[in-house]
């Protein structure tokens, strides 16, 4: 994912809620994710400040996890300045 030269201000929050018998499939997504960069906000809840929505469904398919995993955007997170010094933004 390339980070564009200006945050646009909004949030890509990813969480999920995978089966224990997915456990593989989960490991991987998360590992993916972590690996693309997004912070882990919370159990099951990873942040990302730039475009990542195609990543993420390409991810779904491939590792058959659709149902289980929710993509969402929003304009404010309580406590963002955590994430804006993670992520080097302004």
């Amino acid at each position: 994912i390339e980070a564009t030269k200006r945050w646009d201000g909004i949030w890509r929050i990813v969480t999920y809620d995978i089966a224990e018998q997915r456990k593989k499939s989960r490991d991987r997504f998360v590992v993916r994710l972590k690996e693309l960069g997004f912070y882990p906000y919370q159990k099951s809840m990873f942040v990302f400040p730039f475009e990542c929505k195609d990543e993420i469904d390409f991810m779904k398919e491939h590792l058959f996890l659709g149902d289980s995993i929710r993509y969402m955007e929003a304009k404010y997170i309580d406590n963002e300045d955590l994430l804006k010094k993670k992520f080097e933004l302004r």
